[in-house]
């Protein structure tokens, strides 16, 4: 059976920014702030993550994602980071939507989810905002006793802009291409952990690599479709 052509859009736009960030120039420079997305190809109902990151310095971070229909959910990470290079500690703050593409069917084997966000960083040396446009793509293997398993990548493009960059006070902005390559293991209804790792393209956030570990709890009566 044919793929429709959403589906087959869906696809060619993965591809398209897989291949952006595989060519994507890496340019090592201070650093911001610098964490994997963490997310998952299908909407969620309702989940709460904590998370630490390493790899260029030390984050923690907390998300809450939260649905407004059954393909659609909203979004809100927080946390704190204090990167290495010399760069003071930050707060930082985002919002996003997470829009499903496609699911998972007979014709085709992919969950494709559209996400899109806007976050910022706060610090004694930068401000750094970012703008992501991406989409989650993976798939959900089922495991004995009611687990499952969900690796997924992570594509993204983001504008991003400094304010204040260290002793430079010169706003810049740039383009750039972020991939992460993750998996989550749903444990039970409400128990799952979640990994990833984020390979970043800005020369404004940093190109370090971070890896992250995170636990997932969604609350009785309420499990991930």
């Amino acid at each position: 059976m044919a793929c429709s052509p959403w589906s087959r859009m869906a696809v060619a736009v993965a591809a398209a920014m897989v291949g952006l960030v595989v060519a994507a120039p890496r340019v090592v420079d201070a650093q911001a702030y610098n964490y994997p997305s963490m997310q998952t190809p299908r909407a969620s109902t309702r989940d709460y993550t904590a998370g630490i990151v390493g790899g260029a310095g030390s984050t923690f971070l907390f998300q809450w994602r939260e649905g407004l229909s059954k393909t659609l959910h909203w979004q809100i990470d927080a946390g704190f980071a204090d990167p290495e290079g010399g760069v003071d500690p930050l707060f930082f703050v985002g919002g996003s939507l997470g829009k499903e593409l496609t699911r998972a069917r007979a014709d085709q084997p992919l969950d494709m989810l559209l996400t899109v966000g806007a976050g910022a960083a706060f610090g004694g040396n930068a401000t750094v905002f970012r703008l992501p446009v991406g989409i989650s793509v993976g798939h959900t293997f089922d495991l004995e006793e009611g687990m499952t398993i969900t690796p997924f990548v992570h594509p993204r493009l983001s504008v991003d802009a400094c304010g204040r960059c260290g002793s430079n006070t010169t706003s810049r902005s740039n383009l750039s291409a972020n991939f992460d390559l993750g998996a989550h293991w749903q444990v039970n209804r409400q128990f799952g952990v979640r990994a990833s790792a984020s390979f970043s393209g800005s020369d404004l956030v940093g190109t370090d690599e971070t890896v992250a570990i995170g636990f997932s709890w969604s609350p009785a009566g309420l499990s991930r479709r």
